[in-house]
C-alpha cells in the first residue's frame, strides 16, 4: 500500500483501515533474525522477552506476526527496536 513502511528484517508498518492506528506485520527473515521461528506465535514471545512494548498490543496469528500502535512514531519505533535488536546479535555472532 501507498505510505507502507517496509523493514529490512521482513516487517512492515502502515496505516491500519477503519481506526486511528497503526499496524505492524510480517514474518521475520531468518537470515536476519538468525534465528528459526516455529510460527508467528514464537517469534511474538521473544519479541515480548526482549523488546520494550509498552504500547503495543499482539494480535498474532500462527503464520503472521501482528502488532498496534496507537501512533505511526510508536510503531517505527518498534520496528526499528526489534531490527536493531536481531542486528546486535549478528554483531555478537561473527
Amino acid at each position: 500500500m501507498e505510505g507502507d513502511i517496509k523493514f529490512e528484517i521482513g516487517l512492515t508498518v502502515y496505516k491500519t483501515s477503519g481506526d486511528n492506528g497503526w499496524s505492524i506485520s510480517g514474518n521475520a527473515k531468518r537470515s536476519l533474525t538468525v534465528k528459526e521461528f516455529d510460527c508467528a506465535y514464537d517469534f511474538e514471545d521473544f519479541i515480548k522477552e526482549k523488546i520494550n512494548c509498552n504500547g503495543v498490543e499482539f494480535d498474532s496469528e500462527f503464520c503472521q506476526f501482528f502488532a498496534y500502535t496507537k501512533t505511526k512514531a510508536r510503531a517505527i519505533k518498534f520496528a526499528t527496536d526489534i531490527e536493531k535488536h536481531f542486528e546486535k546479535i549478528r554483531k555478537l555472532l561473527e
